[in-house]
């Protein structure tokens, strides 16, 4: 078995389902379009994450670790999934935002106020980058040690994307098992462990898919390392290279991006809206709708296979959508 001897926790009771968007095709014009329901999950509302923090917590209690550090910005998916997991598994979290704490509790929306529900502690360093936010997380694990606790911090990318080696390993599976013939499939890609992983899952099963990486965050040469590091620790860590040429198998995409991370376009929040006005079915803008805008804008300019099914990954973060009012008070 392909993960035999990496240590995993179970936080998914079940496959995520794959759901077919009838209206949607139809207003595309395309043969079949399908979601792959990640969003759809019994762990703290969801979440791609969920799959990532099986090894990452795994590794963690094989250390015996006894306090899990993680970090984020306050409205962080990671923050407010790594807190639900610890309390199932009755292991101390300890969250660090880079942000400004709320000043009022009323202004707690989305993932803060679930964080609090979980009991989880917060601490808030200010508007701090991410560097000062990675040093000071590094020095609180280090104090922590001195007083005989063993930490275990969060985010290893290469630990971290093993969850979605797996997600590629069940798409194939519920593919062959409901015979659906899906070729290009679709995933917003931002820091890597999740689009990587994917990547890397499908890349086992030679030139049968396409995977478009629709950026959420970085331009092509910055996501380009992140993919070739991400890539190589796996190939290492499982010990398996796969055959087929990434370039092969994959295209990433910078054109639906805008201003940058966090930052919605007029097309993302259309996006949002049609999904939702033709499947019933919400996203939030920082990576889904954009996604999906790319998805749509590719099958509109023929660059999807048109005999065989399309699959997009909504890979979690509904609650991010309600402090994202802003993005649609114009409409």
């Amino acid at each position: 078995m392909l993960f035999s001897k990496i240590p995993r926790v179970r936080l998914l009771n079940k496959e995520t389902p794959i759901t077919k968007a009838v209206n949607l095709a139809e207003h595309l014009g395309h043969k079949e379009v399908y979601f792959k329901r990640d969003d759809v999950m019994e762990l703290g509302m969801a979440g791609n994450k969920v799959r990532s923090l099986e090894f990452w917590l795994g590794e963690a209690i094989a250390k015996s670790s006894t306090t899990i550090l993680v970090a984020g910005l306050p409205e962080s998916n990671l923050c407010r999934l790594s807190a639900a997991a610890c309390a199932k598994l009755r292991l101390k979290c300890i969250i660090v935002h880079n942000g400004e704490k709320p000043e009022s509790f009323h202004e707690r929306a989305g993932n803060p106020l679930l964080n609090h529900l979980l009991g989880t502690e917060a601490i808030y360093l200010g508007n701090v980058d991410e560097f000062e936010r990675t040093r000071y997380v590094k020095e609180y694990a280090a104090a922590l040690r001195k007083s005989g606790e063993i930490p275990y911090i969060i985010g290893d990318q290469v630990v971290g994307a093993l969850g979605y080696v797996n997600a590629a390993l069940e798409l194939v599976h519920q593919a062959e098992q409901s015979n659906i013939d899906i070729h290009d499939v679709f995933i917003s890609a931002s820091g890597g462990p999740t689009a990587v992983g994917l990547l890397y899952g499908l890349a086992l099963f030679g030139k049968s898919f396409k995977l478009h990486l629709i950026s959420a965050e970085y331009k092509k040469e910055v996501f380009y390392a992140i993919q070739e590091e991400i890539f190589d620790g796996l190939c290492r860590k499982l010990d398996l290279t796969p055959a087929a040429h990434l370039s092969d198998i994959s295209v990433f995409y910078d054109d639906f991006l805008g201003e940058g991370y966090a930052k919605p376009t007029e097309d993302s929040i259309s996006a949002a809206y049609l999904l939702a006005q033709k499947e019933g079915i919400f996203i939030e803008q920082t990576y889904n709708s954009k996604a999906l805008n790319g998805m749509i804008n590719l099958i509109k300019d023929g660059k999807t296979s048109k005999d065989q099914a399309v699959c997009c990954y909504i890979t979690g973060g509904g609650p991010a959508l309600f402090g994202h009012v802003r993005h649609f008070e114009k409409r």
